[in-house]
């Protein structure tokens, strides 16, 4: 995932991470024109992206001097940040022209992506709404992790979900109930009384005792039977 930052963003940071074309008059070597030339056709590229176009080794590019040579000169500048797979920035991309380079973003809660928060999204999206429990599980991922990290709650942040509903989990508080999109969010219940518990269990021990005697009259039952067909 890559974080470009142009004119549709704040004024401040399009300032900081403009594309200016302009490039000083220069006697270029071939390698270095090429990486330009590139750069002016597809700009906002990594390292490994422009060696790869421009025919030029990427430890020429970083190892050599090459990048930090071109930049020193106003020749390209950084214009971005790629994302690697814990979801930070950590790959610089480059564009050609003299411009201030853009400042490595800061993970926040609003642009954090781990690998995992997608799989989720998708989940809610296919088969919600869904609980941190369900959605985990129709992700692949342990209901434990996706608890402790706050995946569900970063992805209501950045509106990407919203809560829907609220459930009552036989032991434990109440857990939302996430849907897909931006929404209303559903107001928490308040929690249960001491008189309101104490009914629940009551009615949870009856419950119990209800099937443990039906299934033992079902059993009961069974057993004549066979005593009469014998």
């Amino acid at each position: 995932m890559r974080f470009m930052i142009d004119a549709s963003m704040t004024r401040e940071n399009s300032r900081a991470c403009s594309h200016a074309v302009a490039l000083p008059a220069l006697n270029l070597s071939r390698a270095v024109q090429r990486v330009v030339d590139v750069l002016r056709r597809s700009p906002g590229l990594s390292k490994e992206e422009i060696a790869e176009r421009a025919f030029v080794g990427a430890a020429t590019l970083s190892g050599g001097g090459y990048l930090k040579a071109m930049k020193d000169a106003g020749l390209i500048h950084v214009s971005g940040w790629a994302r690697n797979a814990s979801g930070g920035f950590t790959t610089p991309l480059y564009s050609a022209g003299a411009s201030a380079d853009c400042d490595r973003p800061q993970v926040t809660a609003q642009n954090r992506a781990a690998p995992g928060m997608q799989r989720l999204l998708d989940a809610v999206r296919d088969m919600g709404p869904l609980d941190y429990r369900d959605a985990a599980r129709i992700a692949g991922l342990s209901p434990n992790t996706v608890k402790n990290a706050g995946y569900l709650e970063l992805l209501v942040d950045q509106g990407k979900l919203h809560v829907a509903d609220w459930r009552r989990g036989r032991k434990g508080p109440m857990r939302p109930v996430y849907a897909y999109g931006p929404g209303e969010p559903a107001p928490r219940p308040a929690p249960l009384t001491a008189a309101e518990k104490s009914r629940s269990h009551r009615w949870r021990q009856t419950a119990v005792q209800g099937a443990s005697s039906l299934a033992m009259q079902m059993r009961m039952a069974a057993g004549s039977r066979s005593r009469v067909s014998g």
